[in-house]
């Protein structure tokens, strides 16, 4: 299987209603499973990102409190929050750049996987919460884009 493969095999896995899939093959296997959400009141995860108002809002469901106009990017799971492809390379955005729809803000990487985050709208960044290989929380403000 290639990369390709692999990471269609992966979006169809967390669009599905499947927890758990397995597949070995000749000299390949890989193994997928979702996190259990019983732990969380509400058990879908949820959007990436979200607009809030003009003035003071409280975000249903999160408790977090925004005071402006920006679309807030958070983190879709637990992991680790790399600006960059890899190391030596330069970050995917930085404060005041311009970026698309679709283009890749960051990565979060969980069990050896990375998760390229990209961004919902066109616009600029304005704010970016994390540090660059920090671990990031479920649910957490990573960056901030006006648009």
């Amino acid at each position: 299987m290639d990369l390709r493969q692999i990471r269609n095999l992966m979006k169809e896995f967390e669009e599905s209603k499947i927890h758990k899939l397995e597949i070995t093959d000749k000299d390949f296997s890989i193994k997928l499973e979702k996190e259990d959400n019983k732990f969380f009141s509400n058990p879908s995860v949820g959007p990436v990102s979200s607009f809030t108002e003009s003035v003071l809002v409280k975000e249903e469901g999160h408790g977090n409190y925004v005071e402006n106009s920006n679309y807030i990017i958070k983190a879709p799971l637990v992991g680790t929050f790399y600006q960059s492809p890899s190391p030596d390379s330069e970050p995917f955005v930085r404060v005041n750049q311009k970026v698309l729809k679709g283009d890749v803000l960051f990565i979060v990487e969980a069990m050896k996987v990375m998760n390229e985050i990209t961004s919902p709208v066109s616009g600029t960044i304005v704010k970016i919460n994390a540090k660059d290989t920090a671990m990031v929380e479920f649910d957490q403000v990573v960056m901030e884009i006006k648009e």
